[in-house]
């Protein structure tokens, strides 16, 4: 690292934005050459092709390639690269919705009904007409009440039935029938029902039908002037995803037949918690390595890098209800990346996908930025959001969008375009500069963080009930978090999260899939990917832990680190390999030795004893303040982050070639003057993103080991302050 560098960033294509290109008219060589002209100007070097609505040519076409050849020849020439999109639109894996012609291609789904039954009811069914995989009666000794205890009785109905699927069965007991349905949406030929990403079949079908294509064009080009492949949107569709593999992976990874739990999925008892583990357990793993793990490994195979972004980012209830564990997934691409649309700042999303690529030990995470937030977008606005994006840990901006064309109803595609057609055109270069620079100073490093966070998503999964009325909802408000445990752990982790943020008390957050890359060293909780050592360690609402957790964190208690229990008790371990009471006793975690509390303000105070930091504020804004702490009840497909906002000073730490980097960003829309002792003699220099400046300090003392410095930070701006370690 150094100035030089760091001024010139944008002359280094690693570092450079990547606009998506919309390429949504009838595409014409002369006016792309004129555009991708454009581009290379302001340093926007590496963008990304994207077919949208509005796209007169044929996508994979033969017209489409020869369209792709002419940019990837510019690109070639003029030292700049080209990212591929894989889809027409979204989501990814449809291949423009000729794959999910297929039935089988399609994602397959769970209905459930249940009703009451009193005793001496008689019930009819029949298999020919539904594709049952459950018909179960659920009684108990106390009667009407079904409370989930160890009195349940469960009958399986379906081994009732005749030579000819016909069930006549008259209830002995009262209960509750459960029936649970396989069903597939019919086709629809555009934006709503989605490939089946559990199944590694139909993956398979999308990657022949779509990248093998772009390799026979441009095989030569991989790896070169062509860099990565961007996936977009993934989601399931349906609340309960099944796929015709699931009943055998799942005995394989669990021990024991699916079909006959299913029920448990929606009914409390006992055993359900267990089993919802189980089940989100291996649906998650089937998603990564379906979906995201196979594209992986034939981008690597072509010298190509793999980015984008997964639906459903914002709270525990989206990241569960459209992907099971959206944490795991990040470990199958190379750029690990987000959606952030609208003009508000302040959300999880960001916080959620760079923690995990750092527990995964990846270097750049990718956000998509700045779509959905109108043609009256100030350019103030874009680069608060971008400063903010950045302090959260984003390295790599992709720019929602430059459009080829604002013809007609393009203009209204989640604007704005911001290309020459947008009114703040003339600072796009700027930007271009400055963000490359942020770019360069964040990258190839490590994050500075004491604490970590768990994410309690094994405990959630046995609370979460799905609202089965809505599917992907398409721009409405989602369906409301069904159970009362659910909801308010979700509001409440994203409270706590929001309060360390607001207090400059840096932090990841710890999922259990990534715990191999962990190990207890002189009392820290290391990342052997990354080296970044953590002194606290907070479990919130944990209920379930993971036993390969448990063993560390207690390892991690011998040597004296503080694991704090925050509204988590009587922690149960449960083992991935579903034989959860089977085996012998399951390791618990040492919680006489942790700290139990139950108020965020105590979290906070807790952490800081047990802190050491490298610098301290004496004079001016020392944190930040956010108008949105957390969401409604409600999960969000897609959600506009309109309204909210933070304010104040945001501090965060990054370590990089022997220096420790120090983002001071104002979120003010006035100047501040801080003052700032750091724990150091050397004196530090301020690199500033905007202009590429490198400025000594004026005002500033040093005495005991102590250096005191005093600097301005423009409103709306980030400084890097910069200082050499021993």
């Amino acid at each position: 690292m150094n100035h030089k560098e760091f001024e010139k960033a944008y002359s280094l294509k690693e570092y450079s934005i990547s606009p998506f290109w919309f390429w949504n008219d009838n595409i014409e060589d002369e006016k792309m050459l004129e555009q991708l002209a454009i581009m290379h100007r302001i340093h926007a070097d590496a963008p990304i092709i994207h077919a949208r609505s509005g796209l007169i040519n044929e996508y994979l076409s033969d017209d489409w390639f020869e369209r792709i050849k002419t940019a990837v020849t510019y690109a070639k020439k003029n030292d700049m690269q080209i990212v591929l999109y894989d889809e027409d639109n979204w989501p990814s894996g449809n291949c423009n919705f000729t794959l999910t012609k297929q039935e089988e291609s399609r994602e397959h789904h769970l209905e459930f009904h249940c009703r009451s039954i009193k005793k001496g009811d008689t019930y009819h069914a029949s298999t020919a007409d539904e594709n049952y995989l459950n018909i179960t009666l659920i009684s108990t000794t106390d009667g009407d009440n079904y409370s989930g205890n160890t009195e349940d009785t469960y009958l399986n109905l379906l081994s009732h039935s005749d030579k000819d699927g016909n069930i006549v069965y008259t209830a002995l007991k009262s209960g509750l029938l459960y029936e649970v349905i396989l069903k597939v949406n019919a086709y629809e030929p555009f934006g709503k029902f989605c490939i089946d990403y559990l199944s590694k079949d139909a993956i398979q079908k999308f990657i022949e039908s779509t990248h093998e294509k772009y390799y026979t064009h441009f095989k030569e080009d991989f790896g070169k002037t062509i860099t990565a492949v961007f996936m977009d949107e993934t989601r399931f569709f349906n609340a309960i995803p099944w796929t015709k593999e699931l009943p055998a992976e799942f005995k394989r990874r669990k021990g024991y037949e699916i079909a006959p739990y299913l029920p448990l999925l929606i009914y409390d008892s006992k055993e359900s918690a267990l089993f919802r583990y189980d089940y989100y357990d291996v649906i998650s793993d089937m998603y990564r390595e379906a979906a995201f793990q196979q594209i992986y490994d034939w981008s690597e195979e072509r010298n190509i890098k793999t980015t984008g972004h997964l639906l459903g980012e914002e709270s525990l209830a989206s990241q569960v209800r459209f992907n099971g564990d959206i944490m795991r997934q990040y470990a199958a691409f190379h750029i690990p990346g987000i959606d952030h649309l609208g003009n508000g700042l302040g959300s999880l999303d960001a916080k959620i996908c760079v923690s995990a690529a750092r527990n995964y030990g990846k270097d750049r995470i990718s956000c998509e930025a700045f779509g959905a937030s109108g043609w009256d977008m100030e350019y103030e606005d874009m680069i608060k959001i971008s400063n903010w994006l950045f302090q959260q840990g984003i390295n790599y901006i992709i720019i929602h969008g430059f459009y080829y064309s604002i013809r007609e109803e393009r203009s209204k595609d989640w604007p704005p375009s911001y290309f020459y057609q947008w009114r703040y055109w003339d600072s796009m270069e700027n930007y271009t500069k400055m963000a490359s620079r942020m770019s360069y100073m964040l990258s190839g490093g490590r994050n500075e963080a004491d604490l970590l966070v768990y994410y309690p998503v094994e405990t959630f999964w046995t609370h979460f009930k799905p609202d089965f009325t809505i599917q992907t909802c398409y721009f409405k408000e989602g369906p409301n978090i069904k159970d009362d445990t659910a909801e308010k752990m979700d509001r409440e982790f994203q409270y706590l999260c929001s309060m360390l943020m607001n207090k400059n008390l840096d932090y990841d957050i710890w999922n259990s899939d990534a715990v191999s890359n962990f190990k207890v060293l002189n009392g820290k909780l290391v990342n052997i990917l990354t080296s970044t050592s953590y002194s606290v360690v907070i479990l919130p609402f944990v209920e379930l832990l993971p036993e390969e957790v448990t063993i560390l964190l207690n390892e991690f208690l011998s040597q004296g680190g503080t694991v704090l229990n925050y509204k988590s008790n009587d922690i149960k371990s449960v083992r991935k390999s579903g034989k959860h009471p089977l085996e012998a006793a399951l390791t618990s975690l040492q919680e006489d030795k942790c700290i139990a509390l139950g108020h965020c303000n105590e979290v906070i105070e807790e952490s800081k004893k047990h802190l050491k930091p490298s610098y301290e504020i004496i004079d001016g804004e020392s944190e930040t303040y956010r108008t949105q702490m957390n969401y409604p009840n409600r999960i969000h497909d897609p959600y506009l982050h309109d309204g909210e906002n933070v304010f104040g000073i945001g501090i965060t730490r990054y370590l990089k070639d022997g220096r420790r980097i120090y983002n001071f960003t104002n979120y003010n829309d006035r100047d501040e003057y801080v003052r700032v002792k750091l724990f150091s003699l050397k004196p530090p220099v301020l690199y500033i993103p905007e202009t590429g400046e490198e400025k000594e300090v004026q005002q500033y003392s040093c005495n005991n080991n102590e250096t005191i410095i005093g600097f301005n930070i423009p409103k709306n701006r980030t400084y890097f302050l910069v200082e050499e370690l021993d």
